[in-house]
């Protein structure tokens, strides 16, 4: 769940934030309530709110550091131009709702699909028995969003500014082509055709060129499916190796956005080169005894200087595999590659697009 603080300016917000304080907390949602001070003395249950003595435009960049849902129980203009100077790009920015303070709308004012701000109001709302104020057309038309089909299926939007494309053909009537590398499993939305169609085009692969698109201008969405297994001598710095890695993929034809993992051998649990570049790409790195490398069932690229040094005849394939196994079924995609002290392996995960069996167009493909 999103880490989520909540912002008031009256009694009847202070009485509204606590009682949704309350309820969040309780369905385990993480969550803070703010107010200024003096409001907190008077409210019953202040003691659940932390009083504010920062300015308004101090706590906003703060919330904006740390949180994935702000909500401001008052004005809309108070909430406009507190967030205003902070905001950077729906791929970043936090949900934002409003509320005014009895309750009676829940505004999803920023980030809507990506952020969540349109499932937050709902569910606001809901809880305070309100009614929900949603305007993105494709919501309010009933329409396709690729911004949230994108966030449903866990899918990198590799361009933003693309999405304004898809969105306009699709609330026009005009199809828009689908074509994915991996299978896929339900009923396509309406609007929705599979191939290619001569407006817009949705392309979901792991490939880094454009070589293969169906159209030019596609917009392109990238799985997070690539197990990168490593090895490296001893103390080689991370520019080397994210250096190495970049070429590797390049020649591979993999984007970097579908990087999901590193993994290695435990002897290099704390190489400082393979784990900076795991971090510099907010990826986790597995690391595995040699014993249970050595127990990986495949084909593997053997060496008998790696088998001395670390007791099993390949660190980098055994390691990719091992971890995709781990995270829940793959095969092995490129095998060993090595450059400048660095080794290097892909693994792939074994997934799929899914799609709404009840969806309007009929037929899986």
């Amino acid at each position: 769940m999103m880490k989520l603080s909540i912002i008031c300016f009256t009694e009847a917000g202070a009485r509204l934030s606590v009682k949704l304080v309350k309820e969040l907390l309780k369905a385990g949602q993480p969550c803070e309530a703010y107010g200024p001070e003096w409001l907190l003395k008077s409210c019953p249950d202040g003691d659940l709110m932390i009083p504010v003595s920062a300015s308004l435009s101090e706590w906003t960049r703060e919330q904006f550091l740390q949180k994935e849902g702000i909500v401001f129980i008052g004005a809309a203009g108070i909430a406009v131009r507190a967030i205003a100077p902070f905001l950077k790009s729906k791929a970043v920015d936090p949900a934002v709702v409003v509320m005014d303070d009895m309750g009676r709308f829940s505004i999803s004012l920023l980030s809507g699909h990506l952020g969540g701000a349109n499932e937050l109001a709902e569910r606001l709302a809901g809880m305070a028995g309100g009614q929900a104020v949603i305007t993105t057309a494709t919501d309010i038309h009933g329409r396709f969003a690729v911004d949230l089909f994108a966030k449903e299926q866990g899918l990198v939007i590799t361009d933003l500014r693309k999405i304004k494309m898809i969105s306009s053909a699709i609330l026009k009537g005009e199809n828009v082509g689908f074509h994915c590398d991996f299978p896929v499993s339900g009923n396509l939305p309406s609007g929705l055709i599979p191939g290619e169609a001569s407006v817009a085009n949705l392309w979901i692969t792991i490939k880094e060129s454009g070589k293969e698109e169906p159209l030019k201008g596609s917009l392109k969405l990238v799985p997070k499916l690539l197990v990168l297994g490593i090895g490296c001598r001893k103390g080689v710095p991370a520019k080397t190796i994210e250096r190495v890695l970049d070429r590797f993929f390049k020649e591979w034809d993999l984007s970097p956005e579908a990087l999901a993992a590193c993994a290695s051998i435990d002897l290099k649990k704390e190489e400082e080169g393979i784990c900076q570049f795991a971090a510099s790409k907010g990826v986790p790195y597995y690391t595995y005894p040699a014993v249970v490398l050595e127990e990986t069932e495949g084909e593997f690229t053997s060496s008998s200087f790696v088998k001395q040094v670390t007791g099993v005849d390949n660190v980098c394939e055994r390691a990719a595999l091992a971890c995709v196994k781990e995270l829940g079924g793959g095969k092995l995609l490129v095998k060993k590659q090595a450059a400048d002290g660095v080794t290097a392996a892909v693994a792939v995960r074994d997934w799929k697009v899914q799609l709404d069996p009840h969806n309007s167009l009929g037929g899986n493909l």
